[in-house]
């Protein structure tokens, strides 16, 4: 199957299989075992990592060091919350620098519009700006308002854009809960049920709609300090990634640039992920920085020449838009279809993207967990003498750090195609 702009098109093979949460149908435990085991067996760096994984799964310093940073994100000062500001400024111009992806260039461009979503601090807009003409660029931004437990924006400290959007931030931030959005994700407000918690919090907007950016931050992680009620809990982070997801794809300009953060790169909903961003973009890039991001197990997707009108791009924001409204109301608002789209057998779905993708996934996220790997070497908890490593037994994983240090980038990039498979 080929659109219209000859781009050949990888199909998942799909059969209808019941499921009782949003990420069961890519997230079983036979799913998550067969991609592993792949990624055992074709890369030493990352039988090493779970190996200092596991070591710190086990260890009381490593549940230490965690508790501790999780505390000082929760309860930073006015000065630590600008130290992080800048931090993530650093990150953004280090990212740049691996991938060259916040410089935009289109001819006869008049003006570069930038879009990011989930934007304080505001460090990545602020590096965008640097990098680009800061006097002539757009930026837009989507934020959870700091009166619900989000970050304050300090990019309207930074006099280095237009003097109107420096002076408040209110002028180019739309502050509000990115995941209540229900019309952006295809849901009627009239068709909610009324007995759900959030009924009345849900809205009709559907922000810069018909405005097109040609640089897309999807940065959003879940936040403990979100006011939130605890029926959210469980499915937040699904409900926050398909939300950009979602907003992002419909508001990229065709070409553009997209950055989003990710998640534990041995992960299928992960590389499920990536590698539909591979279908629809002319290449991608995973970044991961050397020290800020280290023992983390987060880093980012760049992914450049975005084409969102490919076939394969509508049928992502589709099953998003699907996984965004069963993670919110479980079935209720669900159509066949949408059912079918989350009842994939995940088992299929992997061998299919091991056959057709797995040389190029192992190139792109090998740099991934070196990094980490040599930092969990180094760990606190390491050092202390008590985290000897022992023989793995699985693929436990550990804690992941809440804030992070400076960096420097490390990047892997993959921009060649491979012969499509079935379509």
């Amino acid at each position: 199957m080929e659109t219209s702009d000859s781009k050949p098109v990888h199909c998942f093979p799909s059969t209808s299989l019941p499921m009782s949460s949003p990420e069961e149908a890519y997230q079983t435990d036979s799913a998550q075992s067969l991609i592993r085991a792949y990624l055992r067996e074709n890369l030493e760096v990352y039988r090493e990592l779970c190996e200092l994984r596991d070591a710190g799964h086990e260890s009381n310093d490593a549940d230490l060091y965690f508790q501790n940073q999780r505390s000082q994100a929760d309860h930073a000062s006015v000065k630590a919350q600008m130290g992080f500001f800048k931090l993530m400024q650093s990150i953004g111009l280090e990212l740049d620098d691996a991938t060259s992806a916040l410089k935009i260039r289109r001819p006869g461009m008049p003006r570069p519009a930038i879009l990011d979503l989930c934007m304080a601090p505001g460090g990545f807009s602020l590096a965008a700006l640097q990098r680009n003409n800061p006097r002539s660029a757009l930026l837009r931004g989507i934020s959870l308002p700091p009166s619900e437990g989000g970050h304050v924006i300090r990019l309207r400290h930074v006099s280095c854009a237009k003097e109107e959007d420096v002076e408040t931030a209110t002028k180019f931030v739309d502050y509000r809960d990115i995941t209540l959005l229900a019309e952006e994700m295809g849901v009627v407000l009239g068709d909610i049920p009324p007995s759900h918690p959030d009924a009345a919090l849900f809205s009709s907007d559907r922000p810069y709609f018909g405005s097109q950016f040609d640089l897309v931050f999807c940065d959003g992680q879940v936040l403990r300090t979100h006011q939130r009620g605890e029926h959210r809990a469980d499915h937040e982070a699904v409900r926050l990634l398909t939300s950009q997801l979602v907003l992002a794809l419909q508001r990229i300009r065709p070409g553009g640039t997209m950055v989003i953060l990710l998640h534990r790169a041995n992960s299928w909903s992960t590389i499920r992920l990536i590698y539909t961003f591979d279908l629809f973009s002319d290449s991608i890039q995973l970044f991961k920085p050397t020290k800020a991001h280290r023992i983390r197990g987060s880093f980012y997707l760049v992914a450049k020449g975005v084409q969102p009108a490919r076939e394969a791009a509508l049928q992502a924001v589709q099953r998003w838009k699907a996984q965004w409204k069963f993670a919110t109301f479980g079935g209720e608002v669900l159509n066949e279809r949408e059912l079918a789209v989350l009842g994939r057998t995940a088992e299929t779905e992997v061998q299919f993207v091991i056959d057709a993708f797995g040389s190029r996934l192992l190139a792109l996220v090998e740099p991934v967990f070196r990094v980490q790997m040599e930092a969990l070497r180094n760990a606190p908890w390491m050092k202390k003498g008590g985290g000897g490593v022992a023989k793995s037994t699985g693929d436990k994983g550990i804690r992941q750090e809440e804030e992070v240090g400076k960096s420097k980038a490390h990047s892997s990039v993959v921009p060649q195609k491979e012969p499509s498979g079935p379509s």
